[in-house]
């Protein structure tokens, strides 16, 4: 009966999958954004013609289809090499199939952010799955494969941070704190923002040097992994740092309150600032980050499942409220953890995920132009229809923007509110089950001390 059952539970999964992937690839080789979507075009060309891709990456004859960019916007990339090398691989695989066809290039660019998105919606399934043994599981992967934000982030948009959130999901679910620090250190390589979860996900005392020390390896992998990088590929080695902080303070119209600066901008009711001070605003995220991430591990207990997830969701939330510049990918990170959040511990938050969704497809519609943007690869005259829907309704799209920008961040301070208005019982949540937290001591006591009499490193 047992075999029975599970066999039936292994084969909905693999459906359910298969569906997820399914409408990804439905979407993959027709749909782009014009901006994005469009470097990593560039991006794979230049790889293998000798170009570089942290310069100015020119439009590659037969295979661009838009040309999008500005003086504040332009053709080129502000990540670490993991993306640059995974465009070249594709282009080189494109290259020797001598299939001469643009939609096939761009079917192959979008095949890691759709597996990435599917294997993240089995890794959130599994890490569920084996803490409770019921349907929640499904719950959880059904969520994720199903829901038209994360389809249109990585099926349409062509975003890549699903990668970056898988890694994190592995590092989540590894006990040893070496283990965490290596994960996370490569979820920092594919994509530098994962390098909020750095602290909690290594350090368990603020007092221990392990936790500091693995800490800091965790930093020095991607920065490691980086610099050999640039040294076999010949590029300048000081461009590691100028892509990081070229990211870190960016400002712009975002999915949060800090819209409001560009709204009353819009509205000609902003004074005029020096640039400083919207440099200095446009930092602020770290100093906030810094002091949150201290108050998460110091309250949570991170050695446990609940107590690091707490932390994780704490962490994200302050860096969606006070980054200058939200992005539409920047909310994957939230609901990838709050899904487990709420599948495990806190099914009373199931209303504010559903409404943190809602009120980011809003966003994404409104913000790309119902869409029609991503249509770009084969509708030359994207352009043509923003100019004309800007000149019909712009101000009623810039005001959904602000408004559901701040309906984001009210949702976000929410989360955050009733994560540090918990009432902590011996370092936990008086909501979680502490008999997990005894199977967990239990367990690493198991692995500190077995019964052979050799002792184990936790």
């Amino acid at each position: 009966m047992k075999a029975a059952a599970l066999g039936s539970q292994q084969g909905k999964v693999l459906g359910l999958l298969i569906a997820g992937l399914a409408i990804r690839e439905v979407f993959s080789f027709w749909t782009g954004h014009p901006t994005d979507f469009e470097l990593w075009v560039r991006l794979g060309y230049a790889m293998n013609h000798g170009g570089d891709p942290y310069g100015v990456l020119p439009p590659v004859p037969g295979l661009s289809f838009a040309n999008a960019f500005s003086s504040g916007n332009g053709p080129t990339i502000a990540y670490l090499p993991f993306w640059p090398l995974v465009t070249a691989l594709i282009y080189l695989i494109y290259s020797v199939i001598g299939m001469n066809d643009r939609y096939v290039y761009y079917f192959l660019l979008k095949q890691p952010t759709i597996l990435g998105d599917v294997v993240l919606a089995y890794l959130l399934y599994s890490y569920v799955a084996s803490r409770r043994n019921d349907s929640q599981g499904i719950w959880a992967l059904s969520f994720w494969l199903f829901c038209p934000f994360t389809i249109i982030i990585s099926g349409v948009w062509g975003m890549f941070d699903s990668i970056a959130i898988c890694f994190i999901i592995i590092s989540a679910s590894s006990i040893d704190q070496v283990r965490r620090a290596l994960w996370t250190g490569i979820a920092i390589f594919v994509k530098s923002i994962p390098v909020i979860f750095s602290a909690p996900m290594t350090i368990k005392n603020l007092r221990s040097i392990k936790g500091i020390a693995v800490f800091l390896a965790s930093l020095g992998i991607p920065i490691l992994l980086s610099a050999v990088t640039f040294a076999i590929m010949g590029w300048p080695i000081s461009i590691v740092g100028s892509t990081l902080a070229s990211t870190a303070g960016k400002g712009g119209w975002s999915m949060s309150i800090w819209g409001a600066l560009f709204y009353l901008d819009y509205l000609g009711l902003l004074p005029a600032w020096p640039s400083y001070v919207f440099s200095a605003l446009g930092l602020i995220w770290i100093p906030a980050l810094v002091v949150f991430t201290l108050i998460a591990i110091k309250r949570f207990r991170t050695e446990t499942d609940y107590g690091l997830f707490q932390a994780l969701i704490t962490c994200t939330l302050v860096f969606l409220i006070f980054k200058a510049r939200v992005t539409e990918q920047y909310a994957l990170y939230l609901i990838a953890l709050s899904i487990v959040d709420v599948a495990l511990w806190n099914p009373k938050r199931k209303p504010l995920l559903f409404a943190t969704v809602i009120v980011a497809m809003i966003y994404l519609v409104m913000n790309n132009y119902f869409l029609v943007r991503f249509l770009s690869p084969i509708y030359p005259n994207f352009v043509g229809f923003e100019n004309a829907m800007s000149a019909a309704i712009g101000p009623i799209r810039y005001a959904i923007n602000f408004l559901t920008g701040a309906a984001f961040t009210g949702l976000n301070a929410k989360y955050l509110v009733e994560l540090l208005a918990e009432k902590p019982v011996d370092g936990i949540s008086s909501q979680f089950d502490k008999s997990m937290v005894r199977a967990h001591d239990s367990h690493l006591k198991a692995m500190a001390y077995p019964s052979n009499g050799v002792t184990n490193s936790v």
